[in-house]
């Protein structure tokens, strides 16, 4: 049976779907059979930013009227081994994507559900950002999930700059985990790059570190206050409040 992991915040525009899908890819590096079942209903977001947009032959919504089997819904990664997408695209009922869970639960070692499937989640992790807004909706979310008997939860600091954590304009991960009551289980740095739709190297180091901690393997996450530090960190942070 695959690990069922359902990513969520309540508070819109964390980026929830993108720590989906760069999980997801460190996950299947690591050699687990991985899928990212995309809850958005109106656009793929999650299958446009794993770069499969408009791929898929059959969507969740084929399924729930019984056009095709689950299985068929699958998109395999053509460039990433181990990984595949399948999309909510037109999906009236939510529960679809439960039932489609239990049918794909044998064909994968890690199920990564974007705002989607909770009901057949055994662990979840809340994406949040460092600003008050975002770890507010973190804390609803963990009430909510708690509320809704998913126990196991973790969370990713997304977006985090270690250069406003020197100047004290926020917290670092490690007092936001405290702050929440939550296990770290990441830490993603700040990639203005992404919404141009690629990652910086550290980026994806940073979720291949999420991975490993996720997994078990080893717990880790990234050092976003390295490179902040020193004259050329101040300089970098000077640049920054100019953006």
């Amino acid at each position: 049976m695959a690990v069922k992991i359902y990513m969520t915040n309540c508070k819109g525009g964390v980026g929830v779907t993108s720590c989906c899908v760069g999980l997801g890819i460190a996950l299947a590096k690591l050699g687990e059979r991985t899928l990212v079942l995309d809850g958005d209903r109106l656009c793929a977001s999650a299958l446009y930013t794993g770069g499969l947009a408009n791929m898929q032959v059959y969507t969740l919504a084929d399924f729930e009227k019984g056009a095709c089997r689950a299985k068929q819904t699958l998109v395999s990664h053509p460039k990433i081994s181990n990984l595949s997408f399948a999309a909510s695209t037109g999906v009236k009922d939510a529960r679809c994507a439960e039932k489609a869970i239990g049918e794909l639960d044998g064909l994968f070692d890690y199920i990564l559900c974007d705002k989607t499937g909770a009901g057949k989640c055994d662990r979840a992790i809340i994406v949040t950002e460092p600003f008050a807004p975002s770890v507010k909706g973190a804390d609803v979310s963990k009430a909510m999930l708690n509320d809704g008997g998913i126990k196991d939860v973790g969370l990713i600091v997304n977006r985090l700059n270690g250069g406003l954590i020197l100047d004290g304009e926020v917290m670092t991960a490690q007092e936001i985990s405290a702050l929440l009551r939550t296990p770290l289980k990441g830490v993603i740095p700040e990639d203005l790059s992404i919404p141009l739709g690629r990652w910086r190297k550290s980026t994806q180091k940073a979720f291949d570190l999420t991975a490993c901690t996720v997994t078990g393997r080893r717990e880790s996450v990234c050092n976003v206050i390295k490179g902040y530090a020193g004259l050329g960190g101040y300089i970098k942070r000077r640049v920054r409040e100019k953006i």
